[in-house]
């Protein structure tokens, strides 16, 4: 069995113990009891999912073997998946204990009261009509498009064991099992020419300067203030949190902008509205429209798809962007296209990687709040929207998902002290927006909230308008 690899970043996500909720929503027929075949198969071949991270007496975390189950596959019943799903995330902490902290699981959630009755051998739990696949990772152990990649996997597995395609599931299983988590040290080094990903010696000392030099101090005010959080966070963990989540029509928007100006594409023209609702909450909310520079950091994806086919792991950095919410939407748009064109280009995503790798190693996290607005991911599932009826006898219809988390100390909590939205965009043009809930309340949250109605009303008037 392959012990993991160090990666910093995820010594420190397990001390903030985040639960990632990922719903895939679908119409159709699911075999229920070969879907939890394919889940149970499958991840019984994830090495990592056989280890968990644990303190050792010089203080550091490590990577420790503990053999534990696959979690069975529950079929829940709802007449609103919002509300269920909200209940069923404020208490998923619950479920992980039950469960004994496996690393991601998945459940059902079936809109059909029928779905489930009357099962027997001959006759095996079909769920049928509209339902809802919730896959629950902890965040230590992979990022997002790792589940994804797993969840291929076990739909591929899946697919496969309709068919009763022996070979096909074999070598789905060699794949998984030839899966492993490299150190972010192999991942890139410094002059180190064995790394799996390449970046002349110039064009990293290039990016690390860029980096440095970077001013990203917006002074918006939106973070959660660190002695607020050292009095509070202990409390926060007894306190059950609902998850906020947020369904916007940007199809106004999206027909006019991508007509004007093709270079603009849907992640922009979403992450420019963010933009322009901090901007809003800094000077029509706050008063404080001197406040006009929004920095914000995005996940980007450092590994190739290649790559993604044989590491399990996080190995997203969290790029820094920077542009002024005082300009119109199409120009913040665009700023922020060019600054993502530049990032990737030049590797800068990698160098940022490696440079958070760097301060997590010398444990200066926690030390000195980053001076951002906020971290803004995309949940999606890519091969799903290309393809979907990908998972056999479904079909696909959109993504959402809410994140919850329970500290285990000071450090954990003061890592998640930023707005984090996570979003995800539906084939129709529908936004969907969930925030982690914050230490100290949701005052910040609702505002941002409130002030994305108010700029995506302000915009769709502006282009409905003849002057």
């Amino acid at each position: 069995m392959k012990k993991p690899e160090t990666i910093y970043l995820e010594q420190c996500l397990a001390h903030c113990n985040i639960a990632n909720s990922i719903a895939y929503h679908f119409t159709g027929t699911l075999n229920l009891p070969y879907f939890q075949k394919s889940v149970q198969d499958v991840l019984s071949r994830v090495d990592k999912f056989q280890y968990e991270l644990t303190g050792t007496d010089e203080g550091n975390i490590t990577w420790k073997e503990m053999k534990r189950p696959v979690p069975p596959v529950k079929l829940l019943h709802t007449r609103n998946f919002d509300e269920s799903f909200g209940e069923f995330t404020a208490s998923i902490f619950d479920l992980c204990s039950e469960y004994r902290y496996f690393p991601l699981f998945f459940t059902v959630f079936s809109e059909s009261a029928d779905n489930g009755s009357g099962a027997t051998d001959e006759k095996p739990v079909t769920v049928t009509g509209k339902f809802y696949l919730v896959q629950t990772l902890n965040h230590a152990y992979c990022d997002g498009r790792s589940c994804e990649f797993l969840l291929n996997m076990i739909t591929e597995y899946y697919n496969a064991l309709t068919e009763n395609n022996v070979q096909a599931q074999t070598g789905i299983l060699k794949t998984v099992s030839d899966a492993s988590t490299v150190s972010s040290d192999r991942v890139y080094s410094f002059g180190r020419s064995d790394s799996l990903i390449k970046i002349s010696p110039w064009q990293q000392l290039k990016n690390l300067f860029r980096l440095i030099t970077m001013k990203l101090s917006d002074s918006g005010g939106f973070s959660v203030k660190y002695p607020v959080i050292e009095s509070e966070w202990e409390n926060f963990r007894r306190q059950k949190h609902y998850p906020q989540m947020h369904y916007f029509d940007l199809n106004p928007l999206v027909r006019h902008y991508q007509q004007k100006n093709s270079s603009v594409n849907i992640n922009s023209l979403i992450t420019a509205l963010l933009v322009k609702a901090f901007y809003h909450v800094n000077g029509s909310m706050n008063g404080h429209p001197e406040k006009k520079m929004i920095s914000f950091r995005m996940m980007s994806d450092i590994l190739s798809a290649r790559h993604r086919q044989k590491l399990i792991g996080n190995y997203c950095a969290y790029a820094p962007l920077i542009t002024d919410g005082s300009k119109s939407l199409m120009d913040v748009a665009e700023d922020i296209v060019k600054q993502v064109e530049i990032f990737r280009k030049n590797k800068l995503d990698v160098t940022m990687y490696k440079f958070l790798e760097f301060a997590l190693r010398n444990r200066m996290a926690g030390k000195k709040d980053d001076p951002t607005s906020f971290t803004v991911s995309l949940v999606l599932h890519r091969k799903f929207m290309k393809h979907p009826k990908f998972l056999k006898g479904t079909t696909f219809i959109r993504t959402t998902g809410a994140l919850n988390y329970s500290p285990l100390d000071v450090l954990g909590a003061k890592l998640n002290n930023k707005v984090g939205p996570t979003l995800s965009i539906s084939d129709d043009n529908v936004l969907f927006v969930t925030y982690y809930p914050l230490i100290g309340g949701d005052q910040t949250l609702n505002k941002v909230t409130e002030a994305l109605k108010t700029v995506l009303k302000n915009e769709i008037s502006l282009i409905n308008s003849p002057y």
